[in-house]
């Protein structure tokens, strides 16, 4: 059976759709107002999407819920960085898929094992966005599935669970 994204997962991509796109099918990041996407700013993250496997992942920005349940302030971190070692090479590796033609959403749920033991599983859309200055693909991604305790000490790593759905954005 596939896992159903959730209703927060839903409203996220509502207020994506809303970007002005300016004909293109991918907003551009200069459109972006983090006021429209308030309910979310706590649990989202942008990083950049590049074609070299040891620099595909900075993370330019991470939400403060983020940067608590991690321990850590992984703005300017690579996302790769963060997986065991033999999958670091293909970290990201699906995530050009959300590019187009047509442009998809991409929902994944990963594991989140913490210094101390503690295994949390984490649910993230991720949506396309272009900067149309630079011409870099970014990923806007909000995370679902922290709990209420906090184990960040700033050493965790991410692990690969059991779904990667793409979906059409409408």
């Amino acid at each position: 059976m596939k896992p159903v994204r959730s209703a927060l997962s839903h409203a996220f991509e509502k207020v994506w759709m809303a970007i002005p796109k300016h004909g293109q099918p991918i907003p551009d990041k200069a459109d972006f107002r983090p006021e429209r996407f308030a309910r979310f700013l706590a649990n989202i993250y942008l990083v950049e999407l590049h074609d070299v496997p040891g620099k595909r992942l900075p993370i330019r920005l991470a939400g403060n819920n983020i940067r608590d349940h991690l321990g850590v302030d992984v703005k300017g971190m690579n996302y790769a960085d963060f997986v065991p070692p033999e999958r670091q090479h293909i970290a990201g590796a699906s995530m050009p898929k959300m590019f187009g033609p047509p442009p998809l959403g991409r929902w994944i749920r990963k594991d989140i094992l913490h210094r101390d033991g503690h295994r949390e599983m984490i649910e993230m859309t991720q949506l396309p966005m272009f900067e149309a200055a630079t011409g870099t693909r970014l990923v806007l991604g909000l995370i679902e599935g922290f709990g209420e305790e906090l184990h960040g000490e700033g050493q965790f790593r991410i692990e690969d669970r059991d779904a990667e759905v793409f979906f059409e954005l409408a």
